[in-house]
């Protein structure tokens, strides 16, 4: 079973990315997004470019148990219990991946133009806690990027 990435040149380095459907019946979504394949991530987190995408309220979720940190600082987080992600395999077959998703939100106000600029176009990450659910592969001389089991 393999799913596709691929490689996305608008970074420099091109980076790697792979799509899911982010799904939570609880809050009614069910959308494409887009994930960067972050080996140092421990836990994927949708972050405020996808969190606006999504059209999502953090003032209806629950805070996570504490806030995630990275180059900018920390950042207020959030969590949806009852998050899967659905992956497409090479085969068409769909498969299901349920955790419970991290919400990472900058107070965009306190901001000035540019750095909100740059909050905005930051992805969202697929971290380890669904990475080491897979094996990942990343050529990117061959420009191969995939997850398979």
């Amino acid at each position: 079973m393999m799913i596709k990435g691929f490689l996305d040149r608008k970074f420099e380095p091109p980076a790697p990315f792979i799509k899911a459907v982010v799904v939570s019946q609880s809050l009614n979504v069910s959308r494409l997004v887009d994930f960067h394949i972050d080996t140092g991530a421990s836990a994927s987190i949708i972050l405020d470019k996808d969190l606006r995408y999504l059209r999502l309220d953090v003032a209806g979720l629950k805070r996570a148990e504490r806030d995630v940190g990275g180059i900018g600082g920390l950042i207020k987080t959030y969590v949806i219990e009852d998050a899967a992600l659905m992956f497409r395999t090479a085969d068409g077959s769909v498969v299901e991946e349920r955790l419970k998703l991290l919400v990472g939100s900058h107070d965009l106000r306190k901001l000035d133009a540019e750095s909100r600029r740059l909050m905005m176009v930051i992805p969202s990450l697929l971290g380890r806690d669904i990475l080491g659910r897979f094996r990942l592969v990343y050529d990117e001389r061959s420009e191969k990027v995939c997850l398979e089991r």
